[in-house]
């Protein structure tokens, strides 16, 4: 078995993700955390420091690394961020590191790897994601948010396309912005059987959503593409969506909010997540001045997910001007 190797970098719990972001992009690599332990051995789930891991099976050089780093640390405000590379013991790190990751319920949802053989509870809908080298297995806290966040938006929907074909209903149309392993769209498919388009910055892991997809039984409706925000033909021409999921970072949310204003249909819903409650008013008030109201506020940990509501008939053209001159320079690294 090939060597597997291992990068630590130590940092605070609410600047994770943006590291956990950065690593991903290494070739192969499979990234998680892993919470410090005290004495008594017990976990610290809750703490404030906590270690972002990276199994590579590829050796990747300390300057790559390191810039990576310095990346994470410009966007996070963070200094100080130390990394270290281990070469590991020859076994099946991947496999390790995902049984790691335990079955979780999530609103309506129940979440497992393929290692994990747990029956799917009564009443829920399973779905199968494994970690890989895209963010979103349902254990991080702002997956687990919008997962609950969805099932109250499924309330209501029809439960097939057959449905939504009756005389007066349409199926919604739903967009996942910065997709990741395509979890939320995924979990939209599956509890609705109607479509999703997904996106992501990252062709790589548009390529695992589609796997996911067709591993879930939801191949036939579901499409991923590779778009930086609205940066795709798909998506700007198909037509204002009743549904947007973005589970992205604040700064990113914050950019956005016209593009994602552009794309959203008059009274159509827009899940938004990534942000920590420090940055919660500023992306609010992004989407606030943009005809958009706050329906549902759910906190979990540090972070904050947020259910808004386009109370606007049309976009301003002027705004959506803007919003296409700041695509043509948007960099999401």
């Amino acid at each position: 078995m090939a060597e597997t190797y291992l990068v630590r970098i130590a940092v605070p719990r609410e600047h994770a993700e943006v590291f956990e972001g950065l690593l991903a992009s290494l070739p192969e690599a499979v990234v998680g955390r892993q919470a410090p332990l005290i004495d008594t051995g017990v976990d610290l789930r809750d703490s404030d420091e906590l270690t972002v891991l990276a199994y590579l099976s590829e050796q990747s050089q300390t300057e790559t690394v390191a810039a990576l780093v310095a990346m994470g640390q410009h966007l996070s405000g963070l200094t100080g961020i130390d990394f270290d590379i281990e070469t590991l013991p020859n076994i099946d790190w991947v496999a390790e590191s995902q049984s790691a990751l335990t079955a979780i319920h999530a609103g309506r949802f129940f979440l497992r790897g393929s290692h994990d053989q747990s029956p799917v509870p009564a009443g829920a809908v399973g779905l199968l994601i494994d970690a890989q080298n895209a963010f979103g297995t349902g254990h991080h806290d702002t997956t687990h948010g919008c997962l609950e966040l969805i099932t109250g938006l499924l309330r209501g929907q029809p439960r097939s396309q057959s449905q939504s074909r009756r005389p007066g209903r349409r199926a919604p149309q739903v967009l996942d912005l910065g997709a990741g392993s395509g979890v939320l769209a995924l979990a939209w498919a599956r509890a609705s059987r109607q479509p999703v388009l997904g996106s992501d910055i990252d062709p790589a892991t548009v390529g695992v959503a589609a796997v996911n997809a067709r591993r879930n039984g939801v191949g036939h409706l579901t499409r991923f593409v590779p778009a930086a925000g609205i940066g795709h033909k798909a998506i700007r021409t198909g037509g204002r969506n009743d549904i947007v999921f973005a589970n992205i970072l604040s700064g990113h949310l914050i950019n956005l909010a016209p593009s994602i204003a552009s794309v959203t249909a008059s009274g159509g819903r827009v899940l938004l997540a990534g942000l920590l409650r420090r940055q919660e008013q500023q992306v609010e008030r992004s989407f606030l001045a943009l005809g958009f109201c706050t329906e549902r506020r759910l906190r979990r940990g540090p972070w904050t997910m947020l259910q808004l509501r386009n109370g606007r008939a049309r976009l301003p053209r002027q705004i959506n001007r803007r919003c296409q001159a700041w695509l043509r320079h948007i960099d999401f690294h």
